[in-house]
């Protein structure tokens, strides 16, 4: 699989790593995961705030809560799967120099449906159970359905 970035409009906006970045043979530590999440939550706020304020606009107002749920499920279900499937990473991953591939594969991509299933099992939070348990593998619910793991990079 290409380690370059994709030739799109996002793939200019997102941090270059770690697309460009060599795996440094440690899985992801918990403490950048979670600030990842947090880092992917902030869209997510900001898509809440502005159906928000859409709300208070007579007639428009009717769409907003519709339209918050629609652009809630694209950019939770849509982009960050497409997003891990095409550049290694979501948005709070690149961030965090993490790089979600398959297991034993830290140079390739996982696919979009692959990255889907792990994106449920993040979305209902039941990889926070498994970290907790099996903490020192630093493996997930969502990893371990989707074949997946998390590895850290540096440029």
């Amino acid at each position: 699989m290409s380690n370059s970035q994709p030739s799109s409009t996002l793939g200019t906006l997102l941090p270059s790593t770690p697309d460009s970045a060599r795996p440094t043979g440690a899985r992801g530590e918990i403490v950048p995961r979670i600030l990842a999440v947090i880092i992917d939550a902030i869209p997510s706020v900001v898509i809440t705030i502005l159906c928000t304020v859409l709300a208070i606009i007579p007639v428009l107002g009717l769409l907003a809560i519709p339209l918050n749920f629609l652009l809630q499920l694209g950019y939770y279900f849509v982009f960050i799967p497409w997003s891990v499937s095409t550049t290694g990473a979501s948005i709070g991953k690149k961030f965090m120099k993490l790089r979600v591939c398959p297991q034993g594969a830290p140079l390739q991509r996982i696919a979009f449906m692959p990255a889907l299933l792990r994106q449920f099992g993040n979305f209902f939070f039941l990889n926070l159970i498994v970290l907790a348990i099996k903490g020192e593998e630093r493996i997930s619910l969502s990893d371990m359905l989707a074949k997946s793991e998390v590895i850290q990079v540096q440029d």
